[in-house]
């Protein structure tokens, strides 16, 4: 089998993105399975390649390199059920962020090769992925025998590589790595809806609300793509104005106290990037923290 031949077990956003962008890349989707006949299909549909199937042993079967895609939950699952007919020196892949390449031991066993590629991106849709992969970075990890594959596909996908010269393949590791996309991507959203509950507290429409603070969000993400982090910062802790707050604190106490936590635990990491920044002293920083301490 070609070394270019893949079959992609769960075919979900992720899965069925790759998918579209391996093939225009130039690799031989060979096939695609999914726990229902119906989601197959779609999948493959929407790839433009890859035999529909339920039964992961046979799409297994059909490829040198094998992505699976599935939930988080079931990677090992999928992995055992396949273990018995991959070829020695076959890859087997998944993407999630989360784990690291022991969720493909049973493979490994078999004399095949693990390797784990996860980008950094949200994929919202197959749609979006599509749009959003390429120029994504991806983590990379594989066994030595399979770097050079997962490298390969990485670079099909438009993606670059983060090093990470410190890793080690273990839990705390992934723990760590996928908490920091978590961060800045999950609790991102969060984050913004926590900053319309201001709006709404004074009974601006959420909706309207969120319309009113886009062009800020996106002028904030042009700030930090073009400037970084920490000269990005702006605002009053960037300024050192203690005073603005205080204001903030006082109002938020008669008004939404609900609200005063999550701000003051923002605070204290602005603080500290404002320091890194060089735009507040030591003391004014100290200042600020004493103002929003817990």
């Amino acid at each position: 089998m070609s070394p270019k031949t893949v079959a992609i077990i769960g075919a979900g956003r992720v899965g069925s993105s790759v998918g579209f962008l391996l093939k225009k890349a130039g690799y031989v989707i060979t096939a695609v399975a999914t726990r229902s006949r119906a989601s197959a299909e779609k999948a493959a549909a929407f790839i433009g390649a890859g035999e529909p199937t339920t039964d992961a042993v046979r799409a297994a079967s059909q490829a040198s390199t094998i992505l699976i895609t599935t939930p988080d939950r079931v990677i090992t699952e999928a992995c055992k059920t396949i273990a018995g007919v991959v070829k020695p020196g076959a890859v087997v892949l998944h993407m999630s962020g989360a784990h690291s390449l022991d969720l493909l031991d049973a493979v490994k066993a078999k004399g095949a090769c693990r390797a784990v590629i996860h980008p950094l991106q949200s994929l919202a849709s197959r749609e979006q992925g599509i749009k959003n992969l390429p120029g994504s970075y991806f983590r990379v990890e594989a066994d030595p025998e399979a770097m050079e594959t997962a490298k390969d596909i990485v670079k099909a996908l438009g993606g670059r590589e983060l090093v990470m010269p410190k890793w080690s393949s273990n839990k705390d590791s992934t723990a760590l790595y996928h908490a920091g996309a978590v961060a800045v991507s999950n609790y991102f959203v969060a984050l913004v809806d926590y900053g319309l509950k201001f709006y709404e507290a004074w009974g601006a429409d959420k909706h309207e609300a969120l319309k009113a603070v886009i062009p800020l969000i996106r002028g904030t993400l042009d700030n930090i793509e073009t400037l970084g982090i920490p000269d990005a910062l702006t605002g009053p802790i960037m300024r050192g104005d203690a005073q603005t707050v205080r204001d903030h604190l006082e109002a938020m106490q008669k008004r939404t106290p609900e609200l005063v936590g999550l701000y003051k635990a923002l605070a204290r990491q602005a603080v500290a990037v404002a320091r890194e920044k060089g735009s507040i002293n030591l003391n004014v920083a100290s200042e600020l923290l004493n103002i929003v301490k817990d």
